[in-house]
């Protein structure tokens, strides 16, 4: 009996491999296609059977940190917030004032911790010489929106507040996220921002938001049109509205209704405030060039969206839907043709530049969501050799 179920498990991973499609451009296929089966299998086994992936979680946390250069670290916390800090030097020996980055992880704020990104912010500190605060946020489905943002801005404020401690000038920091990390980074710079009770901290000097996921509004703008149904990709439209409902309100059964956009309402939509804030104009015409058309104002569920909107338009849950962005901290946005997220970090860039706020935009047009950061895993590819060289050169240059 283990050897049919063994063998009809093979049969399907190789019908998986051979037979479902990718983008024709897209750089290594094949691999992309493997690496997005075990992301699955693994989702499963996180969503079927919790504490057997707790166990093999803890088994692999210990790998993930030796990798990298052996760079110093503490872990501690900042006001009840659990932080890794990775400094290269020591403070005593230090005389200038250094850079930092405060850097929240992905994973569609329910996976994922410090360990995970350690080896490339490992990297980061030593080559860059910034000090690096990685900062564990509390995850869904247990904790819910708005846990993560008050946790990352927990403990960013708190940093901010401890600079001379670590000998960080104080007019040289960046906060910085992938995927979900991107918007929480987007929110956090929003609040420190905007918020009058963080007006005597330091000011931010730049955020950097790899592919940021920046809404739950529309779900049918033209890259989730194009990407979103590709299920060898890391990222899928359901998968991704599955994360964002388990973060909003632990609802995942709301997936189909966000990604068919039948969880707002047709004078919603239509609406001007809308109209201005996710313009689909926003988005120049060579990325509609095919796989789109314009959607039609479908009505939605009118109790849902009563029911959904006081977060959906929140922008500490959805950074696109501040209305005035003007005074916010630069701007490095870095999209992947091949992603369903890359039109919200287009919008928010267009628009961050109609407010007067310098925006460095990078597209890499053969890439993928889940590229950066990938030199030493399965996943490297030329693309994200490119955009990590490019995000090194950039933070040497403005930060």
């Amino acid at each position: 009996m283990i050897k049919q179920i063994l063998l009809v498990s093979a049969l399907a991973v190789v019908a998986y491999i051979v037979l479902l499609p990718v983008p024709q451009e897209i750089e290594k296929p094949w691999t992309l296609k493997m690496i997005t089966l075990v992301m699955k299998v693994m989702f499963f086994i996180g969503n079927s059977f919790p504490s057997t992936m707790k166990k093999l979680d803890e088994r692999f946390r210990p790998g993930m940190r030796e990798k990298g250069p052996n760079v110093p670290y503490t872990d501690t916390e900042f006001d009840g917030v659990l932080v890794r800090v990775f400094d290269d030097q020591k403070t005593g020996e230090i005389s200038t004032k250094r850079p930092a980055i405060v850097f929240y992880h992905g994973g569609g704020w329910r996976l994922g911790h410090i360990d995970m990104q350690h080896g490339l912010l490992s990297e980061y500190a030593r080559t860059l010489g910034v000090v690096i605060v990685s900062v564990e946020y509390r995850l869904a489905p247990k904790y819910i929106f708005p846990a993560a943002i008050d946790d990352c801005t927990t403990a960013t404020v708190a940093f901010l507040r401890r600079l001379e401690e670590f000998t960080v000038d104080p007019a040289r920091v960046a906060v910085m996220g992938d995927s979900a990390g991107g918007n929480l980074a987007a929110a956090v710079a929003q609040r420190l921002t905007f918020d009058p009770k963080y007006e005597g901290l330091p000011k931010l000097k730049l955020q950097v938001l790899i592919y940021p996921a920046l809404q739950a509004f529309d779900l049918q703008l033209p890259s989730s049109q194009q990407n979103g149904d590709y299920s060898t990709l890391v990222l899928d439209r359901l998968t991704t509205v599955e994360f964002m409902a388990i973060y909003l309100n632990n609802k995942p059964h709301l997936k189909t209704a966000i990604s068919q956009n039948k969880h707002t309402t047709r004078q919603a939509k239509m609406s001007p405030k809308i109209q201005k804030l996710l313009s689909h104009d926003y988005i120049p015409d060579e990325f509609k060039q095919s796989g789109y058309t314009a959607p039609p104002a479908v009505d939605g569920d009118h109790e849902l969206y009563e029911e959904l909107h006081p977060v959906l338009m929140n922008p500490d849950f959805a950074p696109l839907m501040r209305e005035d962005l003007q005074g916010l901290p630069e701007a490095y946005i870095l999209t992947a043709q091949f992603d369903v997220l890359r039109d919200d970090g287009i919008i928010y860039a267009k628009r961050l530049e109609e407010a007067g706020v310098k925006v460095t935009w990078k597209n890499y047009k053969n890439g993928f969501h889940g590229m950066f950061g990938q030199q030493d895993t399965p996943l490297n590819s030329p693309s994200g050799i490119v955009a990590d060289e490019d995000f090194m050169k950039f933070i040497r240059e403005n930060l």
